[in-house]
This record gives structure tokens, C-alpha cells and sequence, in this order.
């Protein structure tokens, strides 16, 4: 059985790290993921350089990289989209939550105004280009769990204007018996369901416990990031990402085929630790930048 990897380390994994990186070395990371077999990679994120000073550079990262092919992008906004847009992005990102206090802080909007919105940007977007995010699929740090027609109804809009729906485990608490009832509020939709599993910050969750059960009710596409990097820099206590290590190798013990080369990849997580280790060593504005 193959299994997909989605790597969201070049957005998801350093929207909100501790340490710069580089615009050169961003476009180097997307272009050695891909090399080692990584064809589906989110690069970016159109969103308000205020926001996530990190993304700033959005364009010229993504400019950089779009011949590789089969790269996303995240748009939160109409104002996102359009510069998506204008720099050639096809592979479009788009997320809300059943929350409407999420989708509040997030968007600024309550989840039917954020998804008529959404419809309207994407009119002309087709669908198949279009991956939606339904962001606390499994608990909100605001709201708790989401009541099942709520979980429904956010399912319900994502596959109306996307081709693959992403259930994610925002603040990881994911575990089995949530997974199989969300799974199950997806039965009948026109769209392939992919999962993004956190880990918990506090008190550890086993996340692969998480992808195995998945596999077993049929779910094939996974989000991870090298190393683990990321997580939401709006909610604090949203702990990093299913690592994209951790998820290859097991995948790979267990005679699951991903297309990744296991020694390519080691060089790309070695290659992102020495960002993290030299850039973390010099203050903001410090002569490196000059």
C-alpha cells in the first residue's frame, strides 16, 4: 500500500519557529524535499506579513520554486489569494473550524461568512487545485470538542469547494474513538480525506498510534513536517507536527511505499538542524543579516 505524504515543514513547520531562516535557505529546504522525493509540499503562506513576520517573503520563496511543480500554498484571504495568484500559485490551501470563536480569531469571521467568502475567491479556482483544512476537527482551545453537526457542516463546505479535505488535530487531542466518529461524518462527501495530526504539547500523545488507526479506516494522505517542525503560532498550546521522519521510517519498517529516499531525507532534516543551530545563535539584527 502506498502511503501519501503531504511535507508542510517550509510553511506549517516555520510559520512560527524560533529561529530566522533565510529567503535563499527556505528555497534550498523546498528544493532538497523535493529531490528526495517529496512532490507534494506546501511552500508557503500568503498571509499578513504582520501576522507571520516568518512568511514575509512569500512571494519571492515561492517564485523561486514553482517550477518544481506540485507546490500549495495557504491563503487565508481574498488579499492572500490574490497575491498567490499573481506570483502563478495554482495548488491552493484554504482552512476553517467548526468553531466559530477559531474562525473569529483567525479570519475575523464567524465560519458561514469565512466559507461564503472562501466560495467566491475560488470561483474561478478548480477544485481539484483546492486542499481545505477543517482546523480543530478534534478539539478547539476555545470551544472543546465540536458537537458532530458542527463537525458535519464544516466537512460538508470543504468538500463542496475542495478536492481533498484535511481533517486536522490542531491542539493534539486526537485519539482513535474521535478519529473513527469524524471519519465516519465523512462517508458520503465527493472528496479524498487526508489527516494532520499535532502532537500535545502538554503530557505527549503517541501520534503514530493516530496514522496507524487511520490507515486502518482507509485514510491513505498524511500531513507531516521535517523534523517535526511547527505548529499553530496562534494557539500555545498547539505542540509540533507528526515529524516526517518518524512517519517515513515507520511507514518504510512496515512495507508502506512513500517515494521518499530514506538517505536524501536524512540530509534534509541534518540540513534544517544546522539552520536552526546557527540562526538561533545570533540576535534579531545582528551582522549575519547584513
Amino acid at each position: 500500500m502506498d502511503i501519501e505524504i503531504y511535507e508542510v515543514g517550509p510553511r506549517d513547520g516555520l510559520q512560527n519557529s524560533k529561529f530566522k531562516v533565510s529567503t535563499s535557505d527556505k528555497i534550498t529546504m523546498i528544493e532538497e524535499l523535493y529531490y528526495a522525493g517529496f512532490k507534494n509540499i506546501e511552500a508557503t503562506s500568503f498571509v499578513h506579513p504582520k501576522r507571520v513576520p516568518n512568511l514575509a517573503d512569500a512571494e519571492e520563496v515561492f517564485s523561486q520554486t514553482k517550477e518544481l511543480g506540485n507546490l500549495g500554498v495557504l491563503i487565508p484571504n481574498q488579499k492572500g489569494f490574490d497575491r498567490a495568484k499573481k506570483v502563478g500559485a495554482k495548488k491552493l490551501n484554504v482552512f476553517f473550524s467548526p468553531s466559530n470563536e477559531f474562525n473569529i480569531r483567525n479570519l475575523g469571521k464567524k465560519l458561514d461568512e469565512v466559507y461564503d467568502n472562501i466560495k467566491t475567491m475560488l470561483s474561478d479556482t478548480n477544485r481539484e487545485d483546492v486542499r481545505a483544512y477543517v482546523s480543530c476537527a478534534f478539539g478547539c482551545p476555545f470551544e472543546g470538542l465540536p458537537a458532530e453537526h458542527e463537525l458535519k457542516d464544516a466537512i460538508t463546505k470543504a468538500s463542496d469547494i475542495a478536492e481533498t479535505v484535511v481533517l486536522c488535530d490542531t491542539i493534539g487531542s486526537a485519539y482513535p474513538t474521535k478519529i473513527a466518529k469524524a471519519l465516519e461524518l465523512t462517508r458520503n462527501i465527493d472528496s479524498k480525506i487526508a489527516m494532520h495530526f499535532h502532537e500535545k504539547k502538554i503530557g505527549g500523545n503517541n501520534i503514530l498510534n493516530n496514522v496507524k488507526f487511520s490507515l486502518d479506516l482507509g485514510v491513505t494522505s498524511f500531513d507531516s513536517s521535517i523534523n517535526g517542525l511547527g505548529g499553530c503560532p496562534f494557539i500555545p498550546t498547539s505542540g509540533s507536527n507528526l515529524s516526517t521522519n518518524q512517519l517515513v521510517s515507520w511507514a518504510h519498517d512496515n512495507d508502506y511505499e512513500t517515494g521518499i529516499n530514506l538517505k536524501k531525507m536524512t540530509h534534509v532534516s541534518r540540513f534544517v538542524r544546522s539552520l536552526e543551530r546557527v540562526n538561533a545563535s545570533f540576535p534579531e539584527g545582528s551582522i549575519t543579516e547584513a
